[in-house]
């Protein structure tokens, strides 16, 4: 184990180096102050069943995150791209790696372009998230979808993907299609969270080392029926040695239409366990849509199936995500709105672990430009959910979430 983590970071460390050894290299950082008030029994940050990273106790004044990312073009063709995050609710590192890939670019032939990309990165998976900006952050609320803010905590890529995109303005069509191929080691424990935790609706990110403390219930106990899974979630660690993969095509008529659609499996063997962490057999099916009609509207939607299985269906469960977000210009800056539902349902064998879940969740954010590098975003959450799990952990089933978050951003 420690030399396949050595070699991990050697190969991190020599993208850094790489990047570093060129001139051309553009820095970019964010900085995210946050003043928050909820009233959510123990938050997710706090190893808590609730929906939200903020709850009760959470201090008023904290630093949501800060990033700082570094791009270079090593060669005309070879990108690099590093990103390190932290904030003041990271149970792994102080200061992590969130993303670190190199890319090759060849130049065109016809109306064909396209990229192979190799490391530590997040699969092509959100229409929520400004993938060319500094952080993974949503473009419009604070906190992400129920979908994207598991993909956050759980999901990375950590191997090669090769794109292709048939530009439609090359061979005189009205639209770009394309096409995503990935293949990935790590994430074996993709689904951990989504079983004995639930679903999200947060901004937490998760990075490279990180470390995600479960809920105190039996069944991962020292007496438990799952004695060996360690209540520490490791989400991108490598147990069985298998190949995970996924697969996506994209159609885009220019900017007022873009249509998604992915399938992803891990390929985990859910019978192994090496250092408290089992194999989690994961697989989901999305699609994802962005309209921009006239007037300047903005509406996306995401929708998410799968199930995931651990053991000899020690535990099994479906789950379902989806939702809608419409955003505007207001006044002097943006006002969004997004509607999510929820669900899990699980069909195992152990009825002492129980892990169905649904709920729904509003956010109501707007968003104010002060400089070119600062801006201020207000965000009111509100999240209903049902877990019968809760009463392991002295809670009611069913709660209702409340929260009001605002983030002065500093980018440059």
């Amino acid at each position: 184990m420690k030399s396949s983590q050595n070699k991990k970071r050697a190969g991190l460390l020599a993208l850094v180096c790489a990047a570093g050894t060129v001139q051309a290299v553009e820095w970019r950082g964010l900085l995210d102050l946050r003043a928050s008030d909820a009233d959510a029994s123990a938050a997710i940050t706090s190893s808590g069943m609730s929906k939200s990273r903020y709850d009760a106790g959470s201090p008023t004044l904290s630093i949501g995150q800060a990033v700082l990312h570094g791009d270079a073009d090593l060669t005309d063709t070879i990108s690099a791209s590093l990103e390190l995050g932290a904030d003041q609710q990271h149970r792994g590192r102080t200061v992590d790696v969130r993303e670190a890939w190199l890319a090759w670019s060849p130049l065109p032939a016809g109306a064909w372009k396209t990229r192979v990309k190799a490391g530590f990165f997040f699969p092509p998976s959100s229409v929520e998230i400004d993938y060319d900006a500094v952080g993974w952050v949503p473009k419009h609320t604070i906190s992400a979808s129920a979908i994207n803010s598991w993909i956050g905590e759980e999901l990375r890529t950590n191997g090669v993907e090769w794109s292709a995109r048939r530009l439609g303005r090359h061979a005189g069509a009205p639209y770009d299609v394309g096409v995503v191929l990935g293949a990935f080691t790590g994430n074996d424990p993709t689904g951990t969270l989504l079983a004995w935790r639930g679903w999200s609706i947060t901004d937490r990110i998760g990075g490279r080392n990180d470390a995600l403390l479960l809920p105190d219930i039996p069944s991962y106990g020292p007496t438990g029926t799952i004695s060996r899974q360690s209540r520490t979630i490791h989400p991108f660690r490598e147990i069985d040695g298998r190949l995970g993969y996924y697969a996506g095509a994209n159609l885009n008529f220019g900017s007022a239409l873009e249509l998604a659609a992915l399938h992803y499996d891990n390929r985990a063997d859910p019978w192994v366990v090496k250092d408290g962490q089992y194999g989690w057999r994961t697989r989901f099916d999305h699609v994802s849509a962005v309209w921009r009609p006239q007037g300047e509207w903005e509406l996306a939607m995401q929708a998410m199936r799968g199930d995931t299985l651990m053991g000899w269906n020690a535990v099994a469960l479906d789950f379902q995500s989806w939702y809608l977000l419409a955003s505007h210009p207001l006044g002097p800056g943006t006002a969004a709105l997004r509607y999510d539902r929820f669900r899990t349902t699980e069909h195992d064998n152990l009825p002492g672990d129980p892990n169905n879940e649904t709920g729904h969740g509003v956010a109501l954010a707007y968003e104010l430009p002060l400089t070119d590098s600062w801006s201020l975003m207000s965000e009111a959450l509100f999240v209903r959910s049902d877990r019968a799990a809760r009463v392991l952990i002295d809670e009611a089933p069913l709660q209702n979430e409340r929260s009001l978050t605002v983030s002065l951003r500093l980018k440059w």
